[in-house]
């Protein structure tokens, strides 16, 4: 699948975050796409290694809870220890958050997993036009249609999940040629879930909001500009907070709640 794309330019590498980002805030994603990233944070480690367990889970089998501790730091060894460090977590913080990943655990493992296929399938296609399409679905399953339903596991809450699924749809599609049947972000923490039904048409419209996205940052690029900004929660883990007066605004407005 080619993206409808006008503008030349570099090679772009656009995931679900670089889009999601570009919807929020377009200066963000075009810092991104220039190898400038964000602090690791405590959050974003502990979802890491929850969605890890989640995936030992549905791929080997249910994990007993006496077991989950050694499970975690299983994991950590396997391929987490530079994001450990890069948090700097102390040996009490980190047994804190091994205890909220096994409550996280406790309510995953009440999912059913009829129809499971995989999980943490990786995506890497070339959409042309130097344009590569890439992401992580945490969990393919058979829907009832005998189609392809694709989640997506949220440790925190739910949010606003609309733009990151309509990503995985076409990304979906771009690498196996089929349109998913069903789509959802799922809140392990809360119960809480969101759905699209993806089609042709909704596919072809979120190509284009991509198209667009690598128009104008290939534009900005050429610019060498960083384009709009735009205030919300999500500066809190923008890369480029530190030097941005909106959004220093917008944080310290919701931590005064």
């Amino acid at each position: 699948m080619e993206l409808p794309i006008t503008v030349p330019g570099p090679d772009l590498s656009v995931s679900a975050t670089t889009y999601v980002a570009f919807r929020q805030c377009p200066a963000s994603a075009v810092a991104r796409l220039q190898g400038i990233y964000g602090p690791e944070s405590r959050a974003s480690f502990k979802g890491t290694l929850a969605h890890r367990v989640f995936a030992r889970h549905l791929e080997e089998g249910p994990i007993d809870a006496s077991d989950v501790a050694d499970v975690c730091r299983q994991e950590i060894g396997k391929g987490l220890n530079a994001k450990l460090n890069s948090v700097g977590l102390k040996p009490p913080e980190l047994r804190l958050v091994i205890q909220e990943v096994g409550a996280l655990y406790e309510r995953f493992r009440t999912f059913s997993a009829v129809g499971f296929r995989s999980s943490e399938v990786y995506i890497d296609v070339d959409a042309g036009t130097g344009v590569t399409l890439r992401g992580r679905i945490d969990a393919v399953f058979e829907s009832d249609d005998g189609g392809t339903r694709l989640i997506d596991w949220k440790t925190g809450q739910l949010g606003d999940a609309d733009d990151q699924l309509a990503f995985y749809a076409l990304a979906w599609t771009a690498r196996t040629g089929d349109v998913p049947s069903l789509i959802e972000a799922l809140s392990v923490q809360t119960g809480e879930r969101t759905a699209q039904v993806p089609s042709e048409r909704t596919v072809r419209r979120t190509a284009e909001d991509v198209g667009g996205l690598v128009d104008t940052v290939r534009t900005l690029f050429a610019a060498q500009e960083l384009g709009e900004r735009r205030a919300g929660p999500w500066c809190r883990w923008c890369p480029i907070l530190s030097d941005c007066l909106e959004g220093s605004a917008a944080t310290d407005l919701y931590d005064r709640g």
